[in-house]
């Protein structure tokens, strides 16, 4: 006999094969594709029909609320980064103060830095000049020098806030930033190393060795015009401000400020009583610390700090400033629509059913979350959305599944599943093959091996964290 919960679950299931389908082979945007969704979801779960768009839009502003504004300030710091010179500056800086032996790390530790404020095909694209440069002065082919630097954008990009991917699923959860941060560093670092310098010794010492050598390096750069992201006049102006020592320093501390406030801020009643004679600094800590806060704080520092060393007019920064906005439009209706699938998916209780599922058959919470985020990403490509479907399934009972600092747990299970093999259906994938000058089978070979043993590592971290934590 079919009960209500299993009804729920055939609902559930149906939503994101409509998801699946209206996204891969109707083309539809994802933002209608998840509305279309949401709204069957509702219709066909027995849900109130006048109800149904209240419980969207809910959903929709009470996302947004929260992660508008980081998206916003974030890419607007980016794109300062990027068209000072700043971003290629801070990767050519680490590069050139490290020797060869730590030279992937500091090519990790690089992607880490610049990616932290944009999304990983932006920070390809400001990376790869000083990828290229590695290479030849290092006499190794490019993808060799490349992998360390991908496996931190991408790390970034799924389990380290404020970035805005991370950010949806430390909103959906209800997570701390800062604990997130902390345990984010903890879980991705490890599973880092391990997909990037690592995984690229293994790859070249042991398997195309002769064949990547002997390869020629690409005559140019190749550009992204398509991101519009980036301005005309990025790739000069990071080409005449690279070697400036000013530049490099101004760029670190702009990048390391809104995660240092931030962890003030989650840290400030640690170390500060909330009442008594230091209860004003408490509280200003907190303000500085919201991502929010802290983040229009590192956009104002670079305005002034960066536009003074670029030598930037008024309106020249106050224009660089309007641009990075204009890119963020479709991910910002991505994030509104996911918002209320989630919220639907908690009022007519397919969350919970699905939770309960997962219960039934001794799956725990954090691992589940993984396999949700990395079939989507299987199915769909993107990491965004199915950080958003999954974190969408979940939030609604985040609270109620019993773990210790459950929620930051949740965000770092989530962001590794996202991550899970790359392969056709993702455009970054078809990025860094192009960028890169690879056949398919080895961009399979090694940014999908890269993403999956970054994805199945980020788990196996996050499930130590978890036993360590209990």
């Amino acid at each position: 006999m079919l009960t209500h919960a299993n009804y729920l679950l055939l609902v559930t299931a149906a939503a994101i094969a409509l998801l699946m389908l209206l996204i891969l082979r109707l083309k539809l945007h994802p933002a209608l594709a998840l509305l279309i969704s949401a709204l069957a979801l509702g219709v066909l779960s027995g849900m109130p029909l006048s109800q149904i768009p209240a419980s969207i839009a809910t959903g929709a502003g009470n996302l947004l609320g929260h992660v508008a504004l980081v998206l916003g300030l974030g890419a607007a710091l980016g794109h300062l980064l990027a068209s000072s010179g700043g971003a290629a500056a801070i990767g050519q800086g680490l590069v050139d103060r490290v020797g060869p032996r730590f030279l992937p790390v500091a090519m990790m530790g690089m992607g880490m830095l610049v990616g932290l404020p944009v999304f990983f095909e932006v920070g390809l694209v400001l990376l790869m000049p000083i990828v290229v440069s590695v290479a030849r002065k290092s006499d190794r082919s490019p993808i060799l020098s490349g992998l360390p630097t991908l496996a931190g954008l991408s790390i970034v990009h799924g389990l380290i806030p404020p970035h805005p991917a991370a950010m949806l699923a430390v909103v959906q959860y209800h997570a701390d930033v800062g604990k997130t941060i902390l345990l984010g560093l903890a879980a991705g670092l490890p599973a880092a190393l391990l997909a990037g310098p690592a995984y690229a010794w293994f790859y070249g010492r042991f398997i195309t060795a002769h064949r990547l050598r002997s390869r020629p390096l690409p005559a140019s750069v190749p550009t992204a015009p398509a991101l519009p992201t980036l301005s005309d006049e990025l790739q000069p102006t990071a080409a005449a401000k690279v070697r400036s020592p000013s530049l490099f320093l101004a760029s670190l501390v702009i990048l390391i400020l809104p995660v240092g406030l931030i962890f003030a801020g989650s840290w400030a009643d640690a170390f500060l009583a909330p009442v008594g004679s230091f209860a004003g600094l408490n509280a200003t800590l907190h303000l500085l610390g919201d991502p929010p806060t802290a983040l229009l704080v590192a956009v104002l520092v670079a305005l002034l700090w960066l536009g003074r060393l670029s030598g930037w007019t008024l309106d020249h920064a106050l224009r660089l400033t309007g641009e990075s906005f204009v890119p963020i439009a479709g991910i910002l209706l991505i994030l509104a629509a996911a918002g209320g699938l989630s919220r639907v998916l908690g009022d007519t209780g397919a969350a919970q059913a699905t939770v309960e599922m997962a219960q039934r058959a001794h799956l725990g919470p954090l691992v589940l979350a993984w396999l949700l985020a990395a079939t989507v990403r299987l199915a769909i490509g993107s990491a965004t959305v199915s950080m958003a479907v999954a974190s969408g399934i979940l939030a609604p009972v985040a609270a109620s599944m019993g773990l210790h600092m459950g929620p930051e747990l949740l965000v770092l299970a989530t962001g590794s599943g996202s991550l899970f093999c790359s392969h056709v259906n993702d455009p970054g994938f078809w990025m860094v093959k192009e960028f890169f000058g690879m056949e398919l089978k080895e961009t399979l070979a090694t940014w999908s091996a890269l993403e999956t043993i970054r994805s199945v590592a980020g788990l196996a971290g996050t499930l130590v964290l978890a036993a360590f934590l209990k």
